[in-house]
């Protein structure tokens, strides 16, 4: 793999231009935030883990919970299932010590605002995420940070807009961390999972989620989705995404728009030949079969559903 350098220099070698590293670095971090943006991709996912409160006083604990402030959505890359299978609770019961499992079916926001809201509690079954407009909307500062493992303290090179409460979210953050101010000085309410002394970070208003109907007890949530990565800030870094070929390729015609390079067409579709082969591997997929996968709320566990409890595990799973 190449380093951001090494991307941008082959890139401006094939555009036959100078001085531009600038705008190269700009182009290749929009080149990663569209693949972010539209693939589902294991390297650009996260997991986050959260418990319900029914102590809420908004919705009798359907909600809002805030989510990481780098979630795009929730991840369709969790195997042949699909997003049918990426948000689960455990429910404690008798012969699970540890839980039983209760996947949430994904719904619309529109559909969930129709749901009436009453002061019963049960076991949740359906799940909605607001976004609260596009992320650039959210984030209210990017900049660098020094982080140490294991540490909540941490400092940053430029605190504009900064304020208690903010999510944090990038190189070393854990999910869903949000942050007191002093200065330049940042407490993190979680500890930090790496060391750097100029770590790739943004902070802003996450979007939150709401369950239906309301749950009844503390339940601990995993939510797998798909993330917003952190741009790259020094060119030593590695691109989090491996295809060489494609980033130099696509980051070379991004370069000849600005050139006038009428070779521009040629590199586009080269780096779209290497995207399909990469995403024709990707995330282990070959070692099983796929599935189509149908509405859970009519075919299985939930509001409606219409397969009967099974003999040895209950709850229509």
């Amino acid at each position: 793999m190449l380093t951001a350098a090494g991307v941008i220099d082959k890139a401006l070698q094939n555009a036959r231009a100078i001085n531009m590293d600038a705008q190269a670095l700009d182009f290749l971090n929009a080149i990663l935030s569209d693949l972010c943006q539209n693939k589902d991709l294991a390297l650009a996912r996260g997991r986050y883990l959260f418990n319900f409160n029914p102590a809420l006083v908004t919705l009798f604990g359907s909600g809002p919970y805030p989510l990481p402030l780098d979630y795009l959505r929730t991840s369709g890359s969790s195997g042949s299932r699909g997003v049918n299978k990426s948000v689960w609770y455990l429910y404690p019961t008798p012969s699970f010590p540890a839980g039983q499992p209760l996947y949430l079916i994904p719904i619309d926001l529109a559909e969930f605002d129709l749901f009436p809201q009453l002061p019963s509690q049960s076991t949740p079954e359906l799940w909605a995420t607001d976004m609260g407009g596009p992320l650039t909307q959210r984030i209210v500062n990017a900049t660098t940070a020094t982080l140490t493992a294991g540490s909540t303290a941490g400092t940053v090179a430029d605190a504009s807009n900064l304020q208690n409460g903010l999510s944090m979210a990038g190189e070393g953050v854990q999910p869903g961390t949000t942050i007191t101010v002093s200065g330049l000085n940042i407490t993190l309410s979680v500890p930090a999972t790496g060391t750097n002394t100029a770590a790739s970070v943004f902070f802003g208003i996450p979007p939150v989620a709401y369950v239906y109907p309301a749950p009844i007890g503390s339940y601990p949530v995993t939510v797998r989705y798909q993330r917003q990565m952190p741009d790259i800030v020094s060119t030593a870094q590695y691109p989090w995404f491996p295809s060489d070929g494609y980033l130099i390729d696509q980051l070379t015609g991004f370069i000849m728009g600005l050139t006038g390079d009428q070779r521009r067409e040629q590199f586009f579709a080269s780096a779209s030949r290497h995207l399909e082969q990469y995403l024709g591997l990707s995330d282990d997929k070959t070692n099983r079969a796929q599935q189509v996968v149908l509405d859970a709320r009519n075919f299985g566990r939930g509001a409606g559903g219409r397969l009967k409890d099974t003999k040895i595990q209950g709850w229509g799973c």
